[in-house]
């Protein structure tokens, strides 16, 4: 047996190594993921994060007391969920209160709800448009600085489309600037109005990072689905054009590729037509993401065992065609947030100045104002509480997971078909963290 990666750090830190009894039955921990390589069998603990290689699939006589020891085998009748539950619960409140969360480094902030596109997918369609305004810009960096404690910070300019409203993003970068405030920033745009002026003045003024731009399909099929307020038949040429720009710009782009059971093959087509146009373009990448089906108030992830095998197959294309990151290892870190909703260092406002926690509810759950000093101390708690779901007890990812019960895309329903996308992407990633390990001992 060999060691990849050892036990996560902050938890050798407060969990000591199972003590191995011999007159207890020890069981393989459900927290345990295998997969198959190409010398044997490896080994992930969810919990601990430890990954080890047997060597032909098996446990050597002398290591099975070594994987007990830490945790890859479990008495009979233990409660690993109360366990990690514990050990998690005392990791956030030693992170709590060690410092680190003195102020906010991270803000979502809508310039806009307006979009210049109308997808049908759209999960903010019927929500009333408003713009901010230069003046509340203005009040949004005062916000900023005052919550961030003088520290640097994180900006994610979203909306609606962002480019709708460049002038509010163009008021608080100066004020931050003038502040002496440290940042740095990413977009989530559909890239149509993403032109060269624009990712010049992105790198120079908004210190832009990377964007976030999706493409439905090819020409024809994007065209239709963006159906452009101005009626432009050729927006996708525009966008393409954009995306070359933001390159050379020196501004990474994500390109977020939405999987139906109806549009998997266009999406294959969008692969080709991309790497055909952007061979070897460093900076730009392409992952595919479930899509959500929603019905008014609740947003559910659906799809079945086609969807998952469109998913994988997707991201496979991705990945032989080079738009698909090259390696994604394990992370060396504990999760303790679910998203930006359950952390205090993060806040979302929204064009007018009010405060919430989540930019998919939006202006249905404000929590407080950019104004006042006083929060809904009540609904930020509440985006706190977690649930354990039925699929939980017999799920390898619970260590990982963290459902929140507010949360409108899972909540209370994990669907089947987006636990076994996360599995996938798991192993995989398992599979990267050994190929870079194998490198380093080569």
């Amino acid at each position: 047996m060999k060691v990849i990666s050892d036990m996560l750090p902050e938890l050798q830190a407060i969990c000591s190594r199972q003590k191995k009894s011999e007159n207890i039955i020890y069981r393989p921990s459900r927290f345990c993921v295998e997969v198959d390589c190409d010398e044997g069998k490896l080994l992930y603990n969810t919990f601990t994060g430890m990954l080890v290689l047997l060597e032909n699939g098996q446990i050597p006589d002398g290591d099975r007391d070594e994987l007990i020891k830490t945790r890859f085998f479990v008495p009979e009748g233990f409660d690993e969920d109360d366990y990690s539950d514990k050990v998690m619960s005392v990791l956030k409140t030693l992170k709590a209160g060690n410092g680190s969360n003195t102020g906010k480094n991270s803000f979502t902030v809508l310039t806009t709800t307006d979009c210049n596109a109308r997808c049908r997918y759209c999960y903010e369609a019927g929500i009333d448009h408003c713009y901010m305004s230069a003046d509340t810009a203005k009040d949004v960096s005062d916000y900023i600085i005052r919550s961030s404690g003088g520290s640097g910070v994180k900006l994610r300019w979203f909306g609606g489309e962002p480019m709708m409203n460049t002038r509010a993003i163009d008021v608080i970068c100066e004020r931050l600037r003038e502040a002496g405030i440290t940042y740095a920033s990413k977009m989530v745009s559909n890239g149509y109005c993403f032109d060269k002026a624009a990712a010049d003045k992105a790198v120079s003024l908004w210190n832009l990072k990377s964007i976030q731009i999706t493409l439905d399909g090819t020409a024809e099929v994007y065209n239709r689905v963006k159906a452009y307020k101005n009626g432009d038949k050729d927006a996708y040429s525009r966008v393409i054009k954009n995306i070359d720009d933001a390159l050379d710009a020196g501004v990474s782009v994500q390109i977020r590729m939405n999987v139906s059971s109806k549009n998997a093959p266009e999406l294959m087509c969008l692969a080709d037509d991309l790497a055909a146009r952007f061979p070897d373009r460093k900076g730009l990448s392409a992952y595919p993401s479930l899509l959500g089906e929603f019905d008014g108030f609740a947003r559910r992830f659906s799809g079945d065992d086609h969807d998952v095998d469109s998913f994988s197959a997707l991201t496979e294309k991705l990945k032989n065609t080079g738009l698909y990151r090259k390696r994604s290892p394990l992370k060396r870190e504990i999760r303790i947030n679910g998203c930006m909703a359950d952390n205090d260092a993060c806040d979302v406002i929204l064009p007018d100045g009010r405060l919430c926690r989540c930019d998919v509810l939006l202006d249905k759950d404000c929590c407080g104002s950019v104004y006042s000093e006083e929060k809904d101390h009540d609904n930020i708690k509440s985006w706190k509480e977690r649930v354990k779901l039925p699929e939980c007890f017999d799920c390898p990812l619970y260590p990982k997971c963290i459902n929140l019960k507010k949360c409108v895309w899972v909540g209370e329903n994990c669907s089947k078909t987006n636990r076994k996308i996360r599995i996938n992407t798991l192993e995989s990633q398992i599979i990267d963290t050994y190929n870079e390990w194998k490198e380093r001992s080569e």
